[in-house]
């Protein structure tokens, strides 16, 4: 993996953007009609499930005040969901509890999925809550710390000599051979229902920060910045979104471009099946997926986003520095919506592009927070996070 041979000055040097804009679809696509009529009959079940599930408080909103041109700027900070250091135990959770009231998972079992990180630490939490063996399927990259979080809940580990995407082929065999049960965020061909539970799931976060903004300050965002690995955090967020929101905020998604899948498939008419150009080697681990959950979350990007940004990995590195001033923790992935407005601060096309006035009122999510402490703390430039339990 190419990030772990470059120096933090050389990842930080890179600071390549590109972008698309767009305007949301009038008229939907069939495929995207279907998909948010599922997730949002499905929304209320899943907020109820995070409501009584235990240690599974709400996450605060931080105001950062006004950014110059951009307006107001409030983070969503998933980095302290459930002690996981991330958001993706929502997604794990209700999983497991959607498989269970379908019969579809029993006492014995045991459940598999592929990650880049955050999904597995997820699923193995999921699965010691609820009694289950969780087997995780990682890349042979993955920093130790990411795997010393999935081991703390439990989970066997195996590595797979490969990305990500080559990750996700090898679960696919391997649970099939052994009858285990695949709880995976991404979406193919005849592998729909879970996938689409995981995103429903993420709409807790969105009902939890709008309700915090119009309840604590008054305000609905006008802008709403995502972060894309597969598409599932997006599309959850986005759907909430336009089922809460009239007129809806300005979606704007945001991915590494060494692992631009969103905005490649945008670029050539794709139809959500299309890899990336690049290798899925962008500092922004969590983020490194080559293919969109093209059934589950693609539709919803693809109709409703206003905008698709790729930056390269300088911006989540400045992000990662800006953030902790202003005290939040933020991963390398956790503050790329953020890093977003620290290019568009710099840049004036760009930040005309996506509609950004000082009358903006903008919200994105840090979606973890240091789970790799020893480059965060290079990061800052000191050591502030000693290991996986600070």
């Amino acid at each position: 993996m190419s990030t772990q041979k470059k120096s933090l000055s050389e990842l930080s040097s890179d600071l390549e953007k590109r972008y698309l804009v767009s305007e949301p679809k009038e008229i939907p696509g069939e495929d995207t009609i279907s998909l948010l009529d599922r997730i949002t009959l499905e929304m209320p079940v899943a907020l109820a499930f995070h409501r009584v599930l235990e240690e599974c408080d709400e996450t605060p909103l931080v105001d950062l005040g006004a950014m110059e041109g951009m307006g107001r700027v409030f983070v969503k900070d998933e980095g302290q969901r459930m002690g996981m250091k991330a958001f993706k135990v929502l997604g794990g959770t209700y999983a497991l509890h959607r498989l269970e009231i379908r019969g579809e998972l029993h006492e014995g079992d045991t459940v598999t999925t592929f990650t880049d990180g955050n999904h597995g630490a997820g699923l193995a939490y999921a699965a010691r809550e609820a009694g289950y063996k969780a087997v995780i399927f990682v890349p042979k990259v993955m920093v130790k710390s990411r795997r010393e979080r999935i081991e703390a809940q439990g989970a066997e580990v195996i590595e797979v000599d490969g990305d990500y995407d080559t990750t996700v082929a090898e679960v696919m065999r391997v649970a099939k051979e052994n009858g285990w049960v695949l709880v995976g965020d991404t979406s193919w061909e005849g592998y729909e229902q879970v996938p689409r539970d995981i995103t429903t799931a993420y709409s807790t976060i969105f009902s939890e920060a709008l309700r915090q903004m119009k309840e604590e300050h008054g305000l609905e965002p006008t802008h709403v910045i995502l972060q894309v690995g597969v598409g599932s955090f997006a599309a959850g967020g986005m759907a909430y979104c336009l089922y809460e929101q009239v007129p809806p905020p300005r979606f704007i998604c945001v991915e590494p471009t060494d692992a631009d899948c969103i905005y490649e498939n945008v670029r050539v008419g794709g139809d959500g099946t299309l890899a990336c150009q690049g290798k899925t080697e962008s500092v922004s681990a969590g983020l490194n997926c080559g293919i969109p959950a093209y059934k589950t979350a693609w539709p919803i990007l693809r109709d409703y986003c206003s905008a698709y940004v790729a930056l390269g990995d300088g911006w989540p590195i400045s992000a990662v520095r800006e953030l902790y001033k202003h005290g939040v923790i933020a991963g390398e992935s956790g503050c790329c919506g953020f890093a977003v407005l620290m290019a568009a601060r710099e840049d004036n096309k760009l930040r005309e592009d996506l509609k950004l006035t000082d009358q903006s009122v903008v919200l994105v999510v840090n979606t973890e927070a240091a789970t790799d402490p020893d480059l965060f703390n290079e990061i800052i430039g000191q050591e502030v996070v000693v290991s996986n339990g600070s």
